[in-house]
């Protein structure tokens, strides 16, 4: 992709790069974050979009950790390598040390989880070496970072007796302190430390009665530092053992440097991957504070966002606890010019710079705050000209600046470029400015680009209407309370909303009276017209979204129904095989009860045995032949009836009671109060009936029958 500078500024993209950089650990990744720019091409975009997506999807996991090393540069430790003589100092060796412990971190991190994370591990693939370079470092290197005492025997022998040194001078000094503590001759401070030597702080006055070396005084001269007489001897022993530790130090640098020396190239291997990674953490963690996403990529020429936020104005509004709304809009190759029209501060320039920001952000490998149903394409070059950009340096007003952009445009366009203009055509007389602006629209519109454009102009609203792959659309107005809504309507151009504006800033009601009766009428209802038409469509687009909601909820309950029915089908299936079951058990025991009171007298079962297994035979016949006969199931169980006191009849219920039967006989069609079916009257025993409603025998009382 190529890449303009004037558009980065104009899109405010290096104000990203700044906020990129401050989730960046090493000072060369912030370098490389203030220096990133577009992809060349979309297959390396979608690599890096992939990589990110994978490290995003591990910060959401709270069972793992993605690292995160802070890596210290290595330029200079890589230079003292090149150099023949060169030895490295121990800060440098520290650093290679740290930046080797990074990169193992990471190398063991994709090794564990390449089956998951399969373009995190393939990017540090050609990664060798590293424990290598660790186990060379770490056999001279202490955990606490210093050179080890038994790296050399010579160093070992030296810092052995420097050990044994410091607990005589400590124990010297000790006993000095205590005996002129009694003699008023130490300062409250009593000691204090000058290069690595404990000295006495003696009161000047005093400093006679001290033995031993004057090694100062205080800035006003009231204190004198001595260090004791027993130390003089030995502590200059100490110096001379520091001077040897040094020069074996030295030595011990110097066989380090020559076995990394060959590791040089495995050392930038590792460098850049701790910089790449760390870019890549930043990119995820920068994402986080203004809710981007990995957005869908489009297959053919097609840009549809919704929800599409300026990161800038959204991380602001956060500060100040505002909301901060969505845009939605569409650019494809028969609709791939997008004029908008509409008042001043009303969110034109904001929306402008909003796509060309959020194109921008997504070519350079940047998530992006978008809804994820929105899809993304690839333009081969973005060119703005948003704001003043007036120079006095080079003596150009606004409008020479805008005509030297034009005509750079115009040279540089080609068909999948993204053009993006803020107020087109202004910065000269409206009449001819307007005339000049079409005819570059004209112009760039031939070229079969793409463009976003911000106008006042009539005529070019009139020209887009008239193009097939180009269309208007203005930024909403509440006409009502007079102020803007900042959301992009598409479909219609706007209008100005010069003279609402006007009144909104406090502009009296006579100057606005005035103005009106200066602009032709034909201009007025123009104006009028559009008013009128963004008011009908905002009403219809309330009323539509009104449908949807209410559309949206009779499906919700159609479905909540359908799943109620579904229920009662099931449960009500379930009821009928248990009654039917019951049923039959019941006939089956009384025909077997009847068999045994037909054969209580005889003395020997064989007859009853007999008739019973007649019986068994007669019916497993039956069930044979009978597809829907009925079986033993001990999975149905009779359902679970509420409680009389549970059941709760609404209150405009009325329960009629019915008259009782007053002469009654057998055979007759009779109801029991509180049963839902009819039934046939079987016995009369006093004020006992028995009833056979269906297979059930039911008892009940005379006067809770009546006639159904």
């Amino acid at each position: 992709m190529k890449f303009d500078n004037q558009s980065v500024k104009d899109l405010e993209f290096n104000k990203i790069k700044l906020l990129l950089s401050n989730f960046c650990k090493s000072n060369k990744a912030k370098k490389n974050s203030l220096k990133i720019k577009p992809f060349k091409n979309l297959s390396e975009l979608k690599v890096e979009l992939s990589r990110l997506e994978e490290i995003s999807n591990i910060y959401e996991d709270d069972s793992i950790t993605f690292p995160h090393p802070n890596s210290e540069d290595i330029d200079n430790a890589l230079k003292l390598l090149d150099i023949d003589n060169g030895v490295l100092i121990l800060d440098e060796l520290i650093k290679i040390y740290q930046l080797c412990i990074g990169t193992k971190q990471i190398i063991n991190f994709s090794k564990k989880h390449k089956n998951n994370y399969p373009l995190i591990y393939e990017a540090c693939s050609h990664i060798c070496s590293v424990q290598n370079v660790i186990s060379i470092i770490e056999n001279v290197l202490s955990p606490k970072l210093t050179i080890k005492d038994d790296s050399t025997p010579l160093l070992f022998k030296i810092r052995t007796q420097q050990k044994s040194n410091q607990i005589t001078i400590n124990k010297n000094f000790e006993k000095v302190l205590q005996s002129y503590k009694a003699g008023d001759v130490l300062a409250d401070t009593e000691e204090t430390f000058f290069e690595n030597r404990r000295l006495l702080t003696v009161i000047s006055a005093q400093k006679k009665k001290v033995k031993g070396k004057v090694y100062g005084i205080s800035s006003k001269g009231v204190y004198t530092y001595v260090e004791p007489e027993e130390n003089v001897q030995i502590n200059k022993e100490q110096e001379r053992l520091y001077i040897e530790e040094s020069n074996e130090i030295f030595k011990v640098l110097k066989e380090i440097t020559d076995k990394l020396r060959s590791e040089s190239s495995n050392l930038q291997a590792f460098q850049r991957l701790l910089i790449r990674f760390d870019l890549l953490n930043a990119k995820v963690l920068l994402a986080k504070t203004y809710n981007g996403i990995n957005p869908k990529i489009s297959s053919d020429q097609k840009m549809y966002w919704r929800g599409a936020i300026h990161p800038l104005l959204y991380l602001k509004n956060e500060e100040l606890g505002l909301s901060t709304i969505g845009q939605e809009l569409e650019l494809k190759r028969d609709k791939r010019f997008l004029v908008i029209s509409g008042p001043n501060a009303g969110g034109k320039s904001v929306t402008l710079k909003t796509v060309g920001l959020l194109q921008l952000m997504f070519q350079s490998g940047i998530f992006i705050p978008v809804d994820d149903v929105s899809e993304f394409c690839w333009f081969d070059n973005i060119l703005s000209d948003i704001g003043d950009n007036q120079s006095i340096d080079n003596q150009l007003s606004t409008y020479s600046y805008r005509l030297s952009r034009m005509k750079y445009f115009l040279e540089n366009v080609k068909e999948n470029t993204l053009v993006l203009l803020d107020e087109f055509g202004s910065g000269s007389d409206p009449e001819l400015g307007g005339a000049l602006a079409e005819t570059f629209y004209e112009k760039l519109y031939s070229t079969n680009c793409f463009a976003v454009i911000n106008t006042h102009y009539t005529n070019i609203k009139i020209l887009t209407s008239s193009l097939d792959q180009a269309i208007n659309a203005c930024m909403l107005f509440d006409t009502v309370h007079l102020k803007p809504l900042y959301k992009l309507s598409v479909g219609q151009p706007g209008s100005s909303f010069t003279f609402e504006v006007a009144k909104l800033n406090g502009i009296p009601s006579e100057f606005i009276k005035e103005a009106k009766e200066k602009v032709s009428e034909n201009k007025v209802k123009l104006d009028d017209l559009a008013t009128s038409l963004q008011q009908e469509k905002s009403r219809f687009n309330k009323l539509n979204k009104l449908q949807i909601k209410t559309t949206n909820e009779a499906n919700l309950l159609i479905k909540d129904y359908q799943k109620r029915l579904n229920k009662l089908v099931l449960k009500s299936e379930h009821q009928i095989r248990f009654f039917e079951q019951q049923t039959k058990f019941t006939q089956v025991g009384k025909k077997i009860f009847d068999l045994i009171g037909k054969f209580k007298n005889k003395k020997s079962n064989q007859l009853l045995n007999a008739a019973v297994k007649k019986f068994v035979a007669i019916e497993k016949s039956k069930a044979l032949n009978n597809e829907k006969s009925i079986v033993l199931d001990k999975e149905i169980k009779q359902q679970k009836l509420p409680l009389l006191d549970e059941i709760k009849l609404k209150p405009d219920v009325v329960v009629k009671k019915s008259k009782p039967i007053k002469k009654l006989k057998l055979g007759d069609r009779v109801k029991i109060t509180n049963y839902s079916k009819s039934g046939i009257l079987k016995n009369i025993k006093g004020d006992k009936v028995v009833v056979q409603i269906g297979n059930f025998t039911i008892k009940a009382l005379k006067k809770d029958l009546f006639h159904p």
